[in-house]
Parts: C-alpha cells; structure tokens; sequence
C-alpha cells in the first residue's frame, strides 16, 4: 500500500508541475485527473479521466493568429524556438512594440480567472534597457498592466503569471481588486505581451505561451 500510494503522489506531482521553459507541452496536451476509492475489502481503484487541455500556442508550424504591433515588422521562424518555432519582432520605429494574442487565446483568457500566464521570451541585447508594462489585458475600457521582476535574456526566458488580484496586477497606479481582475477577464477583448525591452534597435522573440 505504501508503494501504491508514493507512485499516486509521484503521479500527481507531476501532472500538477508548471510549465518550464525546458520542458515544451505537446499541443495535444491533456492532463488526467486521479482519484481512488478504498473498497471494503481494503483494495484501492484507481480512476484516470481525461480533462480538457488549458490553451497552449507552441508556434510549431505558423504565428497561430498571434500578431505584432506597431513599431516592429512581424516574422515566423521553424526553427531557434524554445524548442522548434517562435514568433519574431524586429524594430522599425520608435517606442515599445508588443505581441498580440489571436482571438482564440484571448476567447480561452476569458475563463483564467486564478489560473496561470505562461510564456517564453527572448531578446537580441540586454544592454540600455527600457521600462515599460510587460503585460497588458483591456476588455475595452479598462486596462489592467503587469510589471515582471526581470527582462528576458538573449536566452529564452520563462515568465509565470498567475491571473487574479494578488499578483500583482495594476489598474492605472493603484493595485486591481478581484472585481477588476474578473471583470477584464470575463469581457477581455485584447492580450499584449511586451516584445521590446532595449531603447535602441532590437529584436524579440515569443514562444509557448500557455494558460493553464
């Protein structure tokens, strides 16, 4: 029974971990939600019922709808992604560009409330960095921006946000509250991810960004 019960937390241990930047999810990514019932005759069943996967945009073949904003020029590459494909924006104008979610992971964003915002970046240079908001959700009227602790290297860099009212999250200069958090959430019409983080030409990329 001992045995039983450490591979059951190891198990679950597992299927619980979040993303690493070193260990890419597979776009058909489903997890398993593990249960056990103790029979009268001192036995235990073990139950696996697949859930539906959270929202995962690995880049492997396309941008998957996702865009850029003004002030870089929009790029795909198949390969140099963390691993396989990722998204570019190369600078072309002053000002700090951001990548843009496609309508499908912002549609999946609306039902985040408490989960997770993970994703990957890189940047050509780390010198003469810039401040500016890292992450940005609008339903429209209201913007919610989000300040990470540390600009990406040249290397791919994992970023874990958790989406509610105690990370950190900002309406304007003061913190957002859990009606501001669900509000945006629930009505979100845009995702920004900042892509430019040096005050000079550059060039960012974008990789695994995941909901989950």
């Amino acid at each position: 029974m001992i045995a039983f019960y450490d591979i059951l937390s190891s198990l679950t241990a597992y299927l619980s971990r979040p993303i690493l930047n070193c260990i890419p999810f597979p776009t058909n990514l489903t997890y398993l939600f593990i249960s056990f019932c103790t029979l009268s005759s001192g036995c235990s069943e073990l139950t696996l019922t697949t859930l539906s996967s959270p929202a995962y945009i690995a880049f492997d073949n396309d941008n998957q709808g996702w865009q850029i904003s003004s002030g870089a020029i929009s790029s795909y590459s198949a390969t140099g992604g963390n691993p396989g494909g990722y998204i570019i924006g190369t600078d072309n104008a002053l000002g700090f560009w951001y990548f843009i979610a496609s309508k499908e992971f912002v549609s999946e964003t609306r039902k985040s409330y408490e989960r997770n915002l993970g994703f990957d970046l890189e940047q050509s240079a780390t010198d003469s960095q810039a401040n500016a908001d890292d992450v940005i959700l609008t339903d429209g009227s209201t913007i919610l921006t989000f300040d990470t602790a540390y600009n990406p290297k040249t290397t791919w860099t994992h970023y874990s946000i958790k989406l509610d009212e105690f990370s950190g999250w900002k309406k304007g200069k003061v913190k957002a509250t859990k009606a501001d958090m669900q509000t945006v959430l629930q009505n979100l019409t845009e995702l920004r991810i900042r892509g430019e983080f040096r005050a000079g030409p550059d060039r960012g990329g974008l990789d695994n960004v995941a909901i989950y």
